[in-house]
């Protein structure tokens, strides 16, 4: 664990997170905006007041007046689907802040932050019953891909050993780190970074990202103790495997940097979409630091592609669970 003191890795998370900020602090705007760009423009009042009709014989009876619980009365603030339909004319709702348009969610470290740990779990592991047709496609065909990897793990290892060269096997030592070391604490880094910053959405960034890598983690974890494959460096088959929950030296298959590396980058490249370099870059970080663990004989090449869609399925779950729009308010003014 020598290579660890390497600070190689450290600059370029330093580098990506810098990146990152500079993203964010572009895209960010002030809650307390107005919003005034669709309102319609005032009428000019005529100089002439049109006749008014006459008086109607009868009046029409008086309409029945709304029950007193239907409109809260001490609150400014309203949830447009708190109100019953019909319940306020038009006109007043003239006055309308930024929160009139559908904003993400914005995540604080506090007891709702913890709480949403449940409902994101929940909805992430009951994917497969809402999936349809195309997502069962895109599901069998990661696991033929998998299945075909198991096929060739002995060959593909055979060559990676057979091709050890100092300059990629010190990459290698350079970049492992970010799967097990370097990963685990970049989602800390950046909510940090947000606070420091005042960045609500590099804060959000950074707990979206540890909650996504936890609830990753807990599935690959339970998925190790079912797949009990052992290591390559150990085993002399690819078809070595012991019962499930039993033997601790068979933790070979998934594998573990490359699900932790893999979420974050997932978590970087959904949450900072709209810069172009960010997807490529985490996701490239990501190929290489889950290749190491292969030209290292750690995993076989099954484990790593295993991991890497567990991580990348798990946190996109995770993220889009967590970033539902909130309710549309309106301020009376």
């Amino acid at each position: 664990m020598a290579y660890h003191k390497n600070h190689y890795p450290f600059f370029l998370c330093c580098l990506l997170l810098l990146g990152c900020i500079s993203a964010a602090a572009q895209d960010s705007l002030p809650a307390s905006r107005v919003w005034t760009d669709n309102l319609p423009a005032c009428p000019q009042q005529p100089d002439t007041l049109p006749e008014q009709p006459a008086f109607p014989d009868t009046i029409p009876a008086r309409q029945e007046a709304l029950p007193a619980d239907t409109l809260p009365s001490t609150m400014d603030t309203l949830s447009v689907s708190q109100l019953p339909e019909n319940a306020m004319p038009s006109h007043m709702l003239v006055k309308a802040t930024a929160t009139d348009t559908a904003a993400p969610l914005r995540y604080k470290l506090n007891l709702d932050y913890v709480k949403s740990f449940w409902p994101s779990l929940k909805y992430t592991v009951s994917r497969p019953a809402h999936w349809n047709k195309k997502d069962w496609t895109k599901f069998s065909v990661a696991m033929v891909g998998v299945g075909g990897l198991m096929l060739a793990d002995w060959e593909i290892r055979h060559v990676m050993q057979a091709n050890q060269h100092s300059i990629p096997g010190e990459v290698a030592k350079v970049i492992e780190p970010f799967g097990n070391f370097y990963g685990v604490y970049i989602f800390p880094t950046m909510y940090l970074a947000g606070a420091l910053t005042k960045n609500s959405k590099f804060e959000t960034a950074g707990l979206v990202g540890a909650k996504s890598l936890a609830i990753s983690t807990l599935i690959y974890t339970t998925s190790k103790t079912i797949i009990r494959r052992k290591r390559p460096d150990e085993a002399t088959s690819s078809w070595d495997y012991a019962p499930p929950f039993s033997g601790n030296r068979y933790t070979s298959s998934p594998s573990g940097h490359s699900n932790t590396i893999f979420s974050v980058a997932t978590a970087l490249a959904m949450e900072f979409r709209d810069t172009k370099w960010v997807p490529p870059v985490a996701y490239a970080l990501a190929t290489a630091t889950a290749a190491s663990r292969i030209y290292q004989n750690r995993h076989w090449a099954s484990d790593v592609l295993l991991g890497s869609l567990i991580g990348h399925f798990v946190t996109r779950a995770v993220w889009i669970s967590s970033h539902k729009p909130a309710p549309k308010k309106i301020v009376i003014p």
